[in-house]
């Protein structure tokens, strides 16, 4: 085996491996190119050769596609994660993840699976095809966990420039939602569809289901037991009750010890990893500002955690509201709002009971494109382009959520009265009620 030890050969030698599966190599051929190369790699080195992938035109949905094969191929090199104790303590977002994650794994190959299997071999509409269709029900839930994922986890791996990993990883998701959504429909039709399509529905949502769980567990979270420090899982702990949980009450409060936070403030900001990821990504990056975009995460107090004078009054022309007036009318407004500044960055939202759309703290000064699923990210694009170039003041959608919700969307160009271009103001309502209203009810 000659290991390369220089880090940009080790990099372009991973490039040349994925390239080759991008391009429909055999699977086997790379297997046996990448184990006579290399021992061992870090996770940031494959999210590294993701990103150059990405960077020199590679769709990140590619990626996507190609995410178990590439899981696959360096699962038994993979140099393991540095678990904390502070990991394993219950309230603590990983032990939560990793909880979620067991009872998961529980449900498809204890319930989900067997009831399928013994569904077919009996031949009739019987109860292990109603416990499969309520495993599946309960499999819907994941959308929670990968919500949770999406709106803490993936906000922190941007700060520290990783930003490949979220990319497909939230695409991925996506998918998933669509197979377990599949699979939910086969089984609940009357009359029912033949067994054998019913057979690959399910056994897809399983398969990509504990796939996903690989992928959390063996790449997310040792990236981020390198660089997030105990003063960031505590801002992450502080967003998950607003979105939920999958098949678990909600955890206890945790919170990291006083020598916790002693031990992180002495230590080098980056650890070897994220020095060693960052580094990588200054080798690819085509421009001085990408590198500084790169290498310069904010690391700036989210403005939604800074102190508010309660006496302060706030001028908004046709009058005067205190914070805390301001802040109680925008929790009883019907509408969720989301403000994303000039630089497309978010800069504020309306923390709303039941809003629509889970936000959290964490998406406070994040690109607003880092905030939607690769495949939703063209169609932002082009809206706030739109925006920005004067070329149009409002975009409107009107969608049924879930069979269940119809919902109206708007984004709207905020602009001085000269013209210049402010930002842009989400507004989104659940209007299934108002749709059902009828005749008159007058004052």
């Amino acid at each position: 085996m000659t290991e390369p030890h220089n880090l940009h050969q080790r990099q372009q030698q991973l490039v040349k491996i994925l390239t080759f599966l991008s391009n429909g190599g055999n699977f086997d051929q790379a297997k046996q190119l990448f184990d006579q190369e290399f021992a061992n790699v870090d996770v940031a080195e494959i999210t590294a050769a993701e990103r150059e992938l990405i960077a020199n035109g590679l769709d990140p949905r590619e990626i996507q596609k190609l995410c178990n094969v590439h899981v696959a191929l360096f699962k038994d090199a993979i140099a393991p994660g540095k678990p904390t104790a502070a990991f394993d303590t219950p309230g603590h977002p990983v032990y939560t993840l990793k909880l979620e994650n067991k009872i998961i794994d529980s449900l498809i190959n204890d319930e989900l699976l067997p009831c399928l299997k013994k569904w077919q071999q009996d031949g009739s509409e019987n109860e292990y095809l109603k416990r499969m269709q309520q495993a599946l029900k309960d499999l819907m839930t994941i959308d929670r966990h990968y919500a949770r994922k999406e709106n803490t986890l993936f906000p922190l791996m941007d700060k520290y420039g990783i930003t490949a990993p979220p990319k497909v990883m939230w695409g991925v998701d996506d998918d998933i939602r669509g197979y377990i959504k599949k699979a939910c429909q086969l089984v609940d039709q009357q009359p029912l569809p033949d067994k054998y399509v019913i057979e690959a529905a399910v056994e897809k949502a399983a398969q990509e289901v504990l796939a996903m769980i690989v992928k959390e567990e063996d790449i997310m979270l040792p990236m981020l037991a390198e660089v997030a420090t105990p003063a960031d899982w505590a801002r992450v702990r502080a967003d998950e009750d607003s979105i939920g949980y999958t098949l678990i009450s909600p955890p206890i409060n945790w919170q990291p010890t006083e020598q916790e936070l002693a031990d992180a403030a002495n230590k080098p900001t980056n650890s070897a990893l994220g020095q060693q990821f960052n580094e990588i990504a200054k080798q690819l990056a085509a421009t001085d500002a990408q590198v500084n975009q790169i290498t310069q995460p904010n690391h700036q107090e989210p403005a939604a955690n800074l102190p508010v004078d309660p006496q302060a009054r706030i001028d908004l022309a046709t009058g005067q509201l205190s914070p805390e007036e301001l802040i109680a009318i925008f929790k009883l407004l019907p509408v969720d709002l989301t403000f994303v500044d000039a630089t497309d960055q978010v800069r504020w939202y309306s923390d709303i009971p039941d809003r629509i759309f889970p936000r959290t703290k964490s998406v406070i000064g994040r690109s607003v494109y880092n905030c939607h699923p690769p495949k939703a990210q063209p169609k932002v694009k082009k809206i706030l382009t739109s925006f920005h170039e004067g070329a149009s003041d409002r975009e409107e959608f009107w969608f049924s959520l879930h069979g269940e919700r119809f919902i109206h969307l708007e984004y709207i160009a905020v602009r001085r009265e000269d013209g210049t271009y402010l930002g842009c103001l989400e507004v989104g309502q659940d209007a299934t009620y108002l749709r059902s209203l009828k005749d008159e009810k007058r004052r």
